[in-house]
């Protein structure tokens, strides 16, 4: 009795899961069908969608022409305008079929994404670490989903990946690629592509030609008056760290001025004719170097007043020449504040303005929105632009630092990339948003750093989707699903390692020095401690080595902690040396297992090791 009492109770909650939800798979048989077009974007999220169910379940799902007849259950990919603002998407589902739809082909990439994360996955960052491919032998979609999801950011640039990874995570640009499979591959997916750079001295060191001959190194030596003059009215190169042959050109001379825009012109024929987004940069100076002669000078232009002018021949020849996409330019360094007094050609139509706040540090000082002076001047700036642009017709991209090494790696929190926090993020890229910018680009090198998982990343990206994200809930979804069973203490641990890594290192006055070393202490413990959650695991390699690297960054945290001690406390410069030399060989030592989780690359093992601990080196302790 009692034992058909359970049989009829389990019958029944095997009922409830499967009453009221579109089956997909079915003890291991395909229970639907995916119905797309033949080809584009919605043809491609098929292909996605049928990928992920067969490493979920084993289970090949069967991909169906669109007006082809179908029985059972289906997912229907499809375009229909309306369905969602610009690359959103919708996702419904009810009668037996789940809908996903977007306005643009690409959306519906997306929507194949998020119904992937509806059924379990989670694609928080690189494969084999960074993906969550639960194995299941029933997988069905509740029935009444209606789920809309539609950017905040209309574009949304990445810094690091190929075209498959920035689809997933929610990008609508990849980088230009020159190979035309690869070029297939992106207009498959729908992305758009940009090119961009400090290229000014490329077009000042070579000449480049429209018939895409190899470009071939300047002369200058019959064209002096080409060559920019320097205070005492000297004409000679005026060369920087990143521009060997010189920075620019005596721009008040015609002939130089129409060759340079020929070959900015002819640089794009060459180098990304079809990309959708190019913007071209000078040297990655801190002032724009112009030429000082009397002519030059007798414009009485600023240092943007001559870029904007120079900009506005390029993208008039550009058109000239049948190019499509549109034409940035940045605000950075010299060029940070508007032109006084050139205006941009038709109002800046088919333009965008890559703002770049790069001595704001990367957050460092906390929101754009707080009152450090730093960005308050940033603030103030941007009103400035807001006045100058105020009948502009083009487009505006935040160009952000978000863990940027480069200008991070000598704090403590900066260089075991725990800045900017995820709140920061989510405050400014309101704030940016309430500005007029639609685009967003995250510059920071090592851009294929994930370490030591992918949580952070993971939200900026969705951030880009939703400023009112619920980050405590979005980060109880990483741990659960990331860590399993010891989601419970690494979400401890890393927490508080967060917090000492941010707590300043003081020499209390009342006690010796060796106090002021308690939080090194204190996370070398907690590293310990991540041996508990390993036992937790049980035979899951995946989760052991997820575990593994959070292990290895407590590590590192202690040794970057360890540094700062030897900086504010001790002073002493020998045995600062001597943590920075065993942050390399840390680094080194790892390397292999690093790379083997993709969550670092070789490139980025080595920035670690090499460039940032350089840089802490030669700042406080004598040099490399």
């Amino acid at each position: 009795m009692t034992c058909n009492f359970l049989c009829l109770m389990i019958a029944m909650c095997l009922m409830v899961v499967t009453v009221g939800a579109v089956e997909l798979v079915r003890d291991g048989k395909p229970k639907a069908s995916i119905v797309a077009p033949p080809e584009g974007p919605p043809s491609y999220a098929a292909e996605v969608l049928q990928r992920y169910i067969e490493r979920m379940s084993d289970v090949k799902l069967p991909i169906v022409l669109e007006g082809q007849k179908v029985t059972g259950s289906k997912v229907i990919i499809r375009v229909r305008k309306g369905a969602a603002k610009l690359d959103g998407f919708r996702i419904s589902s009810s009668k037996g079929d789940v809908i996903i739809e977007a306005s643009i082909p690409r959306g519906c990439v997306y929507g194949v994404y998020a119904l992937l994360e509806e059924v379990g996955c989670r694609f928080y960052g690189p494969e084999p670490l960074g993906v969550v491919i639960p194995k299941k032998r029933n997988i069905s979609v509740r029935d009444g989903l209606n789920i809309l999801r539609e950017p905040a950011f209309e574009n949304r640039l990445p810094s690091f990946g190929g075209p498959e990874l920035n689809a997933c995570w929610g990008f609508n640009f990849t980088g230009y690629a020159r190979d035309a499979k690869q070029r297939e591959l992106i207009n498959r997916i729908g992305l758009k592509t940009w090119r961009w750079g400090h290229i000014w001295p490329q077009l000042i060191e070579y000449q480049f030609f429209a018939d895409k001959r190899p470009p071939v190194k300047m002369d200058y030596s019959d064209k002096q008056d080409w060559l920019p003059a320097d205070e005492k009215g000297v004409r000679r190169p005026n060369p920087s760290w990143d521009a060997p042959a010189g920075q620019s050109l005596c721009f008040s001379n015609p002939d130089a001025f129409k060759w340079f825009v020929e070959n900015a012109v002819n640089w794009v024929l060459y180098n990304c004719p079809e990309a959708d987004y190019i913007s071209m940069w000078s040297a990655d100076t801190a002032d724009l170097s112009l030429c000082q002669c009397e002519k030059c000078k007798g414009k009485g232009w600023t240092p943007t007043d001559w870029y904007i002018h120079i900009h506005n021949e390029i993208w008039r020849a550009l058109k000239a020449n049948g190019f499509k996409g549109i034409f940035g330019w940045i605000a950075y360094h010299g060029s940070e504040e508007p032109p006084k007094q050139v205006e941009l050609l038709d109002a800046g139509k088919d333009m965008d303005l890559l703002y770049a706040p790069r001595p704001r540090g990367a957050s460092m000082h906390g929101p754009i929105t707080n009152d450090h002076s730093v960005n308050v001047a940033y603030r103030e700036n941007i009103q400035k632009w807001r006045k100058y642009l105020a009948d502009f017709k083009g487009t505006r991209t935040v160009f952000e630092y978000y863990f940027d090494l480069v200008l991070l790696g000598h704090l403590p929190a900066g260089r075991v990339f725990l800045i900017p926090k995820p709140e920061d993020m989510k405050e400014e890229m309101k704030f940016y948003l309430a500005q007029g910018f639609n685009g967003f680009f995250d510059c920071d090198p090592p851009s294929g750093a994930f370490f030591p998982d992918p949580l952070l990343k993971w939200l900026y990206c969705k951030l880009l989707w939703d400023v009112n994200l619920d980050i405590e809930a979005a980060k109880r979804d990483f741990f659960q699903n990331y860590y399993g069973a010891a989601a419970k203490i690494v979400r401890e641990i890393r927490e508080e390692v967060e917090r000492l890594m941010f707590e300043d290192i003081k020499w209390p006055m009342w006690s010796p020095a060796h106090y002021a070393d308690r939080p090194i202490r204190r996370i070398r413990e907690l590293e310990a401690k991540l041996d508990e959650a390993i036992a937790k695991v049980g035979d899951d390699e995946i989760l052991k080595q997820r575990i593994e690297v959070m292990k290895l960054w407590v590590r590192y945290c202690a040794l970057a902690k360890e540094s700062e001690y030897h900086i504010k406390i001790t002073r002493d410069r020998q045995k600062g040396r001597e943590v920075e030399l065993s942050i390399r060989k840390f680094f080194e030592e790892n390397r292999a297992f690093l790379v083997k989780t993709g969550l670092l690359r070789e490139g980025d093992v080595k920035f670690l090791s090499e460039s940032v601990v350089n840089y802490n080196l030669s700042v406080y302790f004598g040099g490399k």
